[in-house]
């Protein structure tokens, strides 16, 4: 499967930008949760932005949720939440909730978390998503009805053979190549060029 590697001053950079847009939909977020791990770069800059654009009026809650899927035998997946840091039955209704992650893949775990808390009171209307890659696999069926609100970029996959893997290097180092190590690192110094040699042998 082909790889894209993306440096971190570009999800930054567009994090700053999907902030933006979100403020100018009208939508004022009470909680931000974060996806553990990828979600936390994201939601870092949206965060930032709007406890500043929100100082005067009220402020903005930073939450966590780790979650993780999986594919079981019957080809179905399946949810596990290891933990949320401000738990669902503490929301109150009428807020607005702001799930972040890096990317909706598959779906299923955005969407086990918003029914997660639109079970304990929170209205759908008053949920939304934002990441920083969508895909769509146009040759699936689209199971979900959450689908993300704000997104950096939009992927049409057409066929499986088109598929292609994100590797976010504000966060991600497992999975990098061998072969292209040392080159997505063009600023290091000689402590971190050490560094990275360590992991190049391990790989």
């Amino acid at each position: 499967m082909e790889r894209e590697y993306i440096p971190y001053s570009t999800v930054r950079d567009n994090s700053i930008k999907i902030a933006y847009r979100i403020f100018l939909s009208g939508f004022r977020p009470d909680v931000i949760y974060v996806c553990l791990r990828g979600g936390v770069y994201v939601g870092n800059i949206i965060s930032e932005f709007f406890k500043i654009v929100r100082k005067d009026t009220a402020p903005v809650f930073y939450a966590a949720v780790v979650a993780r899927s999986y594919f079981t035998e019957e080809k179905r997946y399946n949810i596990v939440v290891d933990g949320w840091t401000y738990k669902p039955e503490y929301l109150r209704k009428g807020q607005k909730v702001l799930f972040v992650d890096d990317i909706f893949d598959s779906g299923y775990t955005l969407n086990y978390l918003v029914r997660c808390i639109t079970e304990h009171g929170i209205s759908k209307k008053d949920v939304r998503v934002a990441v920083h890659d969508y895909k769509i696999r146009e040759y699936l069926e689209n199971p979900h009805s959450i689908t993300p609100d704000f997104y950096a970029r939009k992927h049409y996959i057409k066929k499986p053979e088109d598929d292609f893997w994100i590797h976010y290097l504000s966060h991600e180092i497992m999975g990098i190549k061998r072969k292209d190590l040392l080159d997505l690192f063009p600023e290091a110094d000689e402590e971190e060029k050490k560094a990275l040699e360590a992991i190049r042998g391990f790989l």
